[in-house]
């Protein structure tokens, strides 16, 4: 009633003409959104506020961007556009009487959630005239022109952004449908068995370890496909499914692969998306992998998180067992979890915690939004700095004002721009937050480097972190030696177990519960305690290669190598390896203490590319490729094609393709090539072909659908293998591209070195049994003391988890 009362007393309200005039003066720039239009209504692109905000939130009537009222100012004088929605929501709290009980677990049900909620949210929408510094606030009465008043109610009608990406995020979790080609899809009975022992499994093409899939046809093992920066796998898997006809389409991630599921990618041209196979653990079983055929658990997520928190390492990384203080004030901003985003917080967190990044990001803040133009939600660097200024300053880090949505801070445009052409990251799924720090470099890298002009202060994100590291090869026949130097942004290690010096407790352990009928469950499992210095020991150990060829003894022999640092980075990120494989194929985390020092000392593993005295160099060299004969068409097959009619050049090229097996094999591929126009061309004649084809008339569909020219969209094509979408994202993500090709080498990053003694700084944790679920958590020191950083939490910690993190982060003391 009240809120019917306050819209009939806009409508009575009136509106003097000389500001009337001043509307209409304007109102030509004013257009209503579509459905599929882009209207940032739910936040500040320069700030944090919302429309419940003190100040509210204005939304532009021209370009459908939202400003608070410190940034909505400083638009109206850069950009001209005068006429905004105001809006002001204010939560209203219903007696506690009127709240019914939740009966059901469910969300828009009889009996569900739907109608819990304590409160309702009074939303009030007015006009704002904005000129210079002046500001006119009129009611949405029928005074004003009935196109603004159109204009408005469609803003106000607009799902907005932040509501349209979350739906597309979970959409892309939840709705995923079995492929078609699942149920009859064809696997080649001499495929390979697939060994569980990650350390084996690698990209055919380029021998990478990392984002592997394997084709659930034919057992190949290829990396995955490009994203549109040039970012991400090889693409070998893709490109095999097209070197073998696009025959073989279905695709699993190694390493994600569960007894409840796995992901599953279809390249094939009608379907190019994340799927189900609906087949999947009979199709597995082909190479050897039976975790699918385990049953099922029949507990829920909430349940089994729960439960998980409840274990000895949850409570430990929490400190469930410790007062923890809240704490609030610059420094101390947590982040509101957008879905599944606790390893982005984390992330980013431990990336305000390092004077550098305050000092490019959070100081310097005002200069990088003011230099901000375009759509900021499209700008990396205004994004930055808008989520900077917001954790250095405090200002939505408020006691009390933790139910308050007001001082919510929810970076989801920094998330959706940083991942925007990622499959994963895009999505509402789990991640690794070690990948995703390695990628949110990369990306920051490249951004860094193509406005430098904007930044000031602090230092790129590369050279924080980037160090030159050098391995030794000596060829155990000839003696002889070889130094070659890579340059890393993080430290891997791997775990030790057998170095763990509480065995005698893990065994009486063991053997108490085997003699009890039931489990103790109350009794704390104890985890094997591996020293630091012993994984030091098996970074720094020497490791025999074998079936090495060697050039200067031109044979197959066995290699002694092992690894240095010949730079010591400002901060050394290290990461433990507590995921792997089983047996099974689950993947699964290794549940072991790992003490950390506080303080820590590398300068012993400190080394050299320069040959010492007495070292003969080991010439450069790969063993010789044995050249297996030329295939002739076999003349029984090839006579049978040629009597269809089919060109005699093609039929050539199709015994040679299948390798002479058979008749129907050899036909199938005519059937599939015959339209390819270098079908009926010999092949020392074929023409060679770039490596990314752009076809014409992408080029003209692109030109018309985003206004860029034909030079850059030529470019865009070319960086995102000829995917017009993906082109697109790339287009507006690259604004400022002139579309010229790249001709120059790369700028030679200068590395920063120093001496080897670090301390501590900050830990990122994980709680869960893999990094496809669970929960991430930062623990960072501070003026001294350490805190917890847990989403939109800050407390002062009491026992940091020093031994059970994931991710350390030592800073030089120099």
């Amino acid at each position: 009633k009240l809120q019917f009362l306050y819209f009939i007393g806009l409508l009575t309200m009136s509106i003097s003409e000389e500001t009337l005039d001043r509307v209409r003066a304007c109102m030509k720039t004013a257009k209503a959104p579509g459905h599929f239009d882009k209207v940032y209504k739910d936040e500040c692109m320069l700030s944090f506020d919302t429309p419940f905000s003190e100040g509210g939130l204005f939304v532009s009537l021209t370009s459908w961007f939202g400003f608070g009222k410190e940034k909505v100012k400083q638009h109206q004088k850069k950009s001209g556009e005068k006429l905004y929605l105001f809006e002001q929501w204010t939560k209203v709290f219903k007696p506690k009487e009127e709240i019914p009980e939740a009966t059901k677990m469910g969300i828009g049900i009889e009996g569900g959630f739907a109608g819990t909620v304590p409160f309702e949210i009074v939303k009030e929408h007015s006009l704002a005239l904005i000129d210079n510094d002046e500001v006119v606030m009129m009611p949405l009465c029928q005074d004003l022109p009935a196109l603004i008043l159109q204009v408005c109610d469609a803003v106000i009608a607009s799902e907005g952004v932040a509501y349209k990406e979350d739906v597309a995020a979970w959409e892309d979790v939840d709705a995923q449908t079995d492929s078609k080609y699942a149920a009859d899809l064809l696997q080649l009975e001499d495929a390979p068995k697939i060994s569980p022992d990650p350390s084996t499994w690698e990209d055919a093409a380029t021998g990478a370890k990392e984002n592997l899939w394997l084709n659930l046809s034919t057992g190949y093992i290829g990396g995955g496909r490009k994203n549109y920066d040039g970012s991400g796998g090889s693409g070998s898997a893709l490109d095999h499914f097209k070197a073998t006809g696009n025959k073989y389409p279905l695709v699993v991630k190694l390493g994600t692969i569960t007894a409840q599921g796995a992901d599953v990618y279809s390249y094939a041209p009608d379907e190019d998306r994340s799927c189900r196979d609906s087949k999947l653990a009979e199709h597995l079983s082909h190479f050897g992998i039976d975790v699918m055929k385990q049953e099922k658990t029949v507990k829920t997520t909430t349940e089994l998180t729960l439960e998980m928190n409840n274990k000895y390492e949850g409570s430990k990384i929490l400190e469930n067992n410790s007062e923890l203080v809240p704490v609030y004030g610059p420094g101390f901003q947590g982040l509101t979890n957008i879905g599944n985003s606790c390893y982005m917080a984390s992330v980013l967190q431990t990336l305000f915690s390092m004077p550098e990044f305050v000092e490019r990001y959070g100081t310097n803040a005002e200069k990088t939004l003011s230099t901000a133009s375009g759509n900021y939600a499209d700008d990396v660097l205004a994004q930055l700095a808008k989520l900077g200024s917001a954790l250095c300053s405090g200002t939505y880090s408020k006691e009390g004002e933790a139910d308050n949505p007001a001082y919510e801070v929810r970076p989801r445009m920094l998330k959706s721009l940083i991942a925007r052409g990622h499959q994963e990251f895009s999505s509402s799924r789990q991640q690794d937050a070690q990948e995703y720090l390695e990628y949110f470099i990369e990306q920051l890298k490249r951004v860094e480097t193509r406005d430098a002009a904007r930044l000031e202060g602090g230092q790129d994100i590369e050279s924080l972190f980037a160090f030159d590291t050098v391995e030794r090869w000596q060829c155990n026949t000839s003696k002889k030696v070889r130094y070659t130097t890579h340059t890393e942004r993080m430290l891997k290690l791997s775990v030790p177990m057998q170095a763990a010096v509480n065995s005698d407790e893990l065994e009486a352990f063991d053997e108490r519960q085997a003699k009890k009928a039931k489990k103790d469950e109350d009794e704390e499992k104890p985890l094997p305690i591996v020293p630091f210095d012993a994984v030091l020991q098996r970074f720094a150990a020497e490791d025999i290669k074998t079936d090495w060829y060697s050039p200067a003894a031109k044979e197959i022999t066995t290699a002694t190598t092992f690894t240095r640092f010949k730079t010591f980075p400002k901060y050394v990120v290290m990461y433990l390896q507590r995921y792997y494989a089983s047996e099974t194929w689950e993947p699964k985390k290794l549940e072991v203490v790992v003490p950390m020092p506080e303080e820590l000392d590398l300068t012993h593993l400190r080394g050299t590319s320069q040959l010492k005295d007495g070292e003969e160099a080991l010439p450069e060299g790969e063993a010789p490729v044995k050249k297996e004969p030329a295939i002739e068409p076999d003349e029984e097959i090839l006579a049978q094609l040629v009597s269809m009619g089919f060109d005699l050049v093609g039929c050539q090229k199709a015994c040679v393709a299948v390798k002479n097996s058979s008749a129907d094999a050899a036909m199938e591929w005519v059937l599939q090539h015959m339209g390819d126009p270098d079908f009926a061309v010999p092949p020392s004649d074929t023409p060679k072909q770039e490596a990314v084809g752009v076809k014409p008339e992408d080029v003209d569909t692109l030109m018309a659908i985003t206004g860029f020219d034909a030079k850059r969209v030529t470019k865009a094509l070319k960086a995102t293998d000829g995917n017009t979408e993906r082109a697109a994202d790339w287009l507006f993500s690259h604004p400022d591209d002139d579309g010229e090709e790249e001709t120059g080498g790369k700028t030679e990053l200068q590395l920063s070195d120093g001496g080897g003694k670090y301390a501590l700084t900050g830990m990122i944790s994980h709680i869960g049994k893999n990094t496809g679920c669970g929960h991430y958590v930062a623990h960072l020191k501070k003026g001294g003391d350490w805190y917890l950083f847990n989403d939109e939490k800050v407390a002062k910690s009491e026992n940091p988890p020093f031994g059970l993190a994931y991710i350390y982060i030592y800073k030089r003391l120099d």
